[in-house]
């Protein structure tokens, strides 16, 4: 019966793990494709900074608070005689950075009301102003490939 427990946990482990995976190599295929998606002008409205706060639990069940500061741009652009408009600035956005690592892309718009943007020719809505990858695209693997591991680990554990 343990057994059973055990195997089944390392199939839900192993599921995560290649699904994870999967959605996260789909990003980073679309970053790596960005850096040949035409270029357009556009319109810097915001290069703000913003904070979200996490709220969990501690153990002993006392409110626990954690924050991340996040790029929050925004810009418009025109393809087509259509506007539109967007706010990522990298195609690893939603990847917790450092926050010296926010401030320089701020710093590097903050004050240009014309910026060059990068759209997707079949999506012209979708938008990014540095495309391509970096190394951030790839740290959300490191959690899949965790799983990945677990799951294998707790699949072969002989009791």
């Amino acid at each position: 019966m343990q057994n059973t427990i055990i195997n089944i946990m390392g199939a839900v482990f192993l599921l995560v793990g290649i699904i994870t995976s999967a959605i996260f190599l789909l990003k980073i295929m679309k970053a790596f494709a960005s850096a040949n998606w035409p270029r357009v002008k556009g319109e810097l409205l915001s290069t703000a900074l913003r904070t979200v706060v996490f709220k969990g639990r501690e153990a002993d069940g006392t409110p626990d608070y954690a924050s991340a500061a996040v790029a929050d741009f925004k810009y418009e652009y025109e393809v087509d005689g259509v506007k539109y408009s967007g706010s990522k600035v990298t195609f690893s956005d939603n990847v917790s950075k450092p926050l010296s690592s926010l401030k320089k892309l701020q710093k590097l718009y903050k004050g240009q009301n014309n910026i060059w943007g990068y759209y997707n020719p079949q999506k012209p809505g979708e938008s990014v102003l540095i495309p391509g990858v970096n190394i951030f695209n790839f740290t959300p693997l490191i959690t899949s490939f965790l799983f990945l591991a677990a799951g294998i680990y707790l699949m072969n554990m002989e009791l």
